[in-house]
């Protein structure tokens, strides 16, 4: 599987800025890959801090320390790493993040199982400041109707993906849409070629004060919410402020800020968008609608669940299983019960 090393396979790309706390470990874990043919490119984004002087002090040959002039940003940044990378495929590793043993080991035995896949995640640990294991972080697994799924949440791990190169390039690298730039190419991806996620643990996320969706939570938000208004152009949605907007409360699990009727707008818009710009097949993403429908109204305290189940314009008796329709009729029961006991 190893080839000569002047040629590597991988490209694991750090971007670094002031990365003192945590970047010798992310380097490490790096270098004590079970898989050997790689390159470690790292881009300096104008450090002010030891961020260097800990690069330094690696002698591995594999290490590749390239300078911006200045600090650029991460864009900027990951553009260039695009451009700078030997690799066939980039592996991307944040410098505060570690990448577990056999990361590149598992990607690549998958990716030249499965040579149609462009973009290929995992699963993540979450640990906190010291290195401690605090939680997990999951996300959906298998190669299967994962594409269709980035229009509702992003199903991607950073620090746990590893891209072709060649992708990147056809789409265009990243654009301006930090802090969520990582998210929106690969959604971008996802409509051009098949991506999948691992079941495995690829990564532990390090979870501290300065990450990026604590620090910029504002710009995050901002950002998310010109994907999904790409994500509705590309659907062939006329602009709706108010459906952006419902689609991203959706999106960020505020599932308490809306009534059922609004998520049932932007689901429906969906559905009619797609089915004319045939983006997704049409029957995966129909099921995928209803399956999303079909939880959100089983935490709804809304009265009127039945008609809302059966009558909108997502509920379709191929998708309907035995044990939905039990319980769609056992929550309606007990609601009806509950509120003549509150009229008491």
């Amino acid at each position: 599987m190893d080839k000569n090393i002047n040629t590597p396979l991988v490209t694991v790309f750090m971007p670094a800025y002031n990365g003192e706390a945590y970047i010798e470990k992310a380097i490490q874990s790096v270098l004590d890959q079970s898989f050997t043919n790689f390159e470690l490119l790292i881009i300096n984004d104008g450090s002010t801090d030891r961020t260097l002087e800990i690069i330094r002090k690696f002698t591995d040959p594999r290490i590749r320390l390239v300078h911006n002039d200045g600090n650029k940003g991460l864009t900027f940044t990951r553009n260039r790493g695009i451009e700078e990378a030997k690799g066939q495929y980039i592996a991307i590793l944040d410098c505060d993040d570690i990448a577990m043993p056999d990361r590149l080991k598992a990607q690549i035995s998958f990716l030249d199982s499965n040579p149609d896949i462009a973009l290929c995640g995992g699963q993540a640990i979450t640990i906190d400041e010291s290195g401690k294991e605090t939680g997990n972080l999951n996300v959906i697994a298998g190669d299967k109707n994962i594409s269709p799924e980035l229009v509702f949440h992003n199903t991607f791990i950073n620090s746990s993906l590893i891209i072709k190169r060649s992708a990147m390039l056809e789409a265009g690298g990243y654009r301006d849409f930090s802090p969520a730039e990582d998210y929106e190419l690969s959604y971008r991806i996802a409509l051009r070629h098949p991506v999948a996620n691992l079941k495995e643990v690829l990564v532990a996320y390090r979870l501290h004060n300065n990450n990026i969706s604590k620090v910029q939570r504002e710009k995050i938000i901002n950002a998310e919410l010109r994907i999904i208004e790409n994500i509705h152009t590309n659907l062939g949605i006329p602009r709706n402020e108010n459906l952006i907007r419902i689609h991203h409360d959706y999106f960020s699990y505020r599932l308490s800020s809306r009534s059922s009727k609004e998520f049932l707008q932007v689901f429906e818009a969906l559905k009619k968008g797609n089915a004319t710009s045939r983006n997704y097949t049409v029957h995966i993403f129909n099921e995928i609608l209803y399956k999303k429908w079909f939880s959100l109204l089983r935490y709804t305290e809304e009265k009127s669940i039945l008609p809302l189940f059966f009558k909108s314009e997502l509920f379709e008796w191929q998708f309907v299983t035995f044990k939905e329709l039990r319980k769609v009729f056992k929550q309606a029961f007990f609601r009806n019960i509950l509120l003549r006991r509150r009229r008491k």
